[in-house]
């Protein structure tokens, strides 16, 4: 068995502290991209009946479907869950457990629909619309149309 002196103490020392030192940043970026990664809704479909999960509340909201209304577009991620029915739009957010629910009319053709992180949003013909998690609300505005 090799005796180990104090130089070599030393050195292992200080070669696992630079080990370490370079190991921090690798463990620290992971964990913050886990963060941003994680998930406080849930949503469950089922007939006449939408009901959303707010982790961090720890409580179940419930939205009635109306006899008739169709499902066309849904989505959860990070803090927000949508639905676009054929009569309206519910959005919902985690993170203040409030769903908020405003019409939409039949006659706007639903183009494009995205639920990420915090906010959801869908494009119809004539307007834009985004629910944002941080506030629980809805914001809309009229899309330019040509010859109008």
């Amino acid at each position: 068995m090799r005796y180990v002196g104090w130089r070599d103490r030393w050195r292992i020392g200080a070669a696992l502290l630079c080990v370490g030192m370079w190991a921090v940043p690798l463990v620290s970026s992971a964990a913050s991209s886990d963060e941003e990664m994680l998930r406080n809704v849930a949503m469950v479909l089922i007939p006449r009946e939408i009901l959303f999960f707010s982790a961090q509340a720890g409580q179940w909201t419930s939205v009635r479907l109306e006899a008739g209304e169709r499902i066309l577009q849904r989505g959860a991620d990070g803090n927000v869950a949508a639905v676009v029915t054929s009569q309206r739009a519910v959005g919902f957010s985690a993170a203040l457990n409030v769903a908020q629910e405003l019409r939409v009319s039949e006659e706007e053709t639903l183009e494009a629909f995205k639920v990420e992180g915090n906010m959801a949003n869908f494009v119809t013909r004539r307007r834009a619309y985004g629910f944002s998690a941080f506030t629980g609300t809805w914001a809309t505005i009229d899309r330019f149309q040509l010859g109008k």
